[in-house]
């Protein structure tokens, strides 16, 4: 029977090979206050989504106030997402050798300043200072998720995966969803911006009082973590998940910024795509939460995240040669949907148990910068595409290809859940 931690503790140091695929690295020490320690992980999560979301609704206020021009307006949208690439790989490191308590506490601090602090702005310098730091917060609090899973989970790290990944949607939902009605001349940007800033630093404040190891042997650094001589740059498997990170990235995030653009084009009315982009943000969240769950019960990862290709395949092709057809328009990014999500929080389930004890935040570091790297190039790609020959037609063929990419790798993805789980 496997047993299953609640709490937080911490890896053992680093090993010079890959830990057994079926079995939690290191000994697994039971402590209290497991669903405690994440509900708090949940809301860490949903703080790294909602301020990063809440920027776009209030961007055409901002710069008419401050003046800004169109291009430090995308700055202001780039530049987080740019610093959580750049930072993930010191900030998983950071979290071998810390430990994910206090990384994810150093983390939401600096996101709950930065992204407060975003409303007390007089021009575009302090804006984009208060940015950098605040993606900087982001890219040091996510590699350090999968670490806590890996320590505190390793019996149910799917279901502690798929709980923490709704953290991550649900943050995205509700910013786009209430930040725009914020926007009214009593509250204005600085007021909406400031609001999700405070949620941040509320969450800080039970993170730090409650999410405490239970005893000085838990708390103490990690000594020699990431070390050993294995490196996740080395390490084919790592390497899979990666780009299979990537692939899911690059289709979603493209797919979010340019669906109701190809909806439109098609002669679908605004309302029409608008639903439809919404239909593909609405279903990641019950396919996050019940695909890395149900990898637990049968003891696979390969075989969801397989499906889960195989749904962005089907999805993809049908946006590639029958868009608009009729009842079908809608099924194509419900698939995407799912899909996607599935290969992310799967993604995330396997980052945290392939590489050896000690080095999972260095193992997810890595994949988070490869990852955002990658992906934010699909957007940008695809404008690039759109403007060169006036249709989104090659950028529709391009997306199976990554699909297909993605089910080919999820065929030689490591398989690393427990042959054997007791639920």
């Amino acid at each position: 029977m496997t047993t299953i931690a609640t709490g937080a503790v911490e890896e053992p140091p680093a090993v010079t090979g890959p830990s057994p695929p079926n079995h939690p690295a290191g000994p697994v020490r039971r402590v209290a206050g497991g669903p405690l320690l994440l509900g708090l992980a949940w809301l860490v999560a949903f703080n790294l989504q909602s301020g990063l979301v809440a920027l776009g609704p209030v961007l055409p206020a901002l710069v008419a106030d401050l003046s800004l021009s169109n291009t430090v307006a995308g700055a202001l949208a780039a530049v987080p997402m740019l610093m959580m690439g750049l930072v993930a790989v010191a900030g998983g490191r950071l979290a071998d050798r810390w430990g994910a308590r206090r990384t994810l506490a150093l983390g939401l601090a600096l996101l709950a300043a930065g992204g407060g602090l975003r409303a007390a702005a007089t021009g575009w310098l302090l804006l984009l200072g208060f940015s950098i730091l605040f993606g900087v917060g982001i890219g040091i609090a996510q590699p350090a998720l999968p670490r806590l899973t890996r320590t505190a989970f390793p019996g149910r790290l799917g279901l502690a995966t798929g709980v923490y990944t709704s953290g991550l949607i649900a943050g995205q939902v509700l910013a786009a969803a209430t930040t725009g009605p914020l926007l009214v001349p009593a509250f204005g940007w600085r007021g909406a911006l400031a609001l999700w800033g405070v949620v941040a630093a509320t969450a800080l404040a039970p993170w730090l009082l409650l999410a405490r190891p239970a005893s000085p042997a838990a708390a103490a650094v990690v000594p020699g973590a990431a070390g050993g001589g294995w490196s996740p740059w080395r390490d084919r498997r790592i390497w899979v998940i990666s780009l299979l990170y990537v692939g899911q990235g690059l289709t979603y995030l493209l797919l979010a910024t340019w669906l109701p653009a190809i909806y439109g084009d098609l002669g679908v009315d605004a309302a029409g795509a608008g639903a439809r982009l919404a239909l593909l943000a609405g279903s990641c969240l019950p396919a996050g939460l019940l695909l890395p769950t149900l990898s637990d019960r049968i003891g696979s990862r390969r075989l969801p995240l397989l499906a889960s290709g195989l749904l962005t395949l089907a999805a993809t092709l049908g946006l590639a040669t029958a868009p608009v057809a009729p009842g079908w328009s809608w099924a194509w990014p419900l698939l995407a949907g799912v899909g996607t999500s599935g290969v992310f929080v799967l993604c995330l389930v396997q980052i945290a148990e392939a590489p050896p004890a000690g080095s999972t935040g260095a193992a997810a570091g890595m994949m988070m910068a490869v990852g955002y790297g990658g992906a934010v190039l699909g957007p940008v790609a695809a404008g690039a595409l759109r403007d060169a020959t006036g249709a989104f037609a090659f950028v529709l063929l391009l997306l199976p290809a990554v699909a297909l990419a993605i089910t080919l790798l999820a065929l030689v993805a490591p398989e690393t859940a427990p042959s054997k789980l007791v639920i």
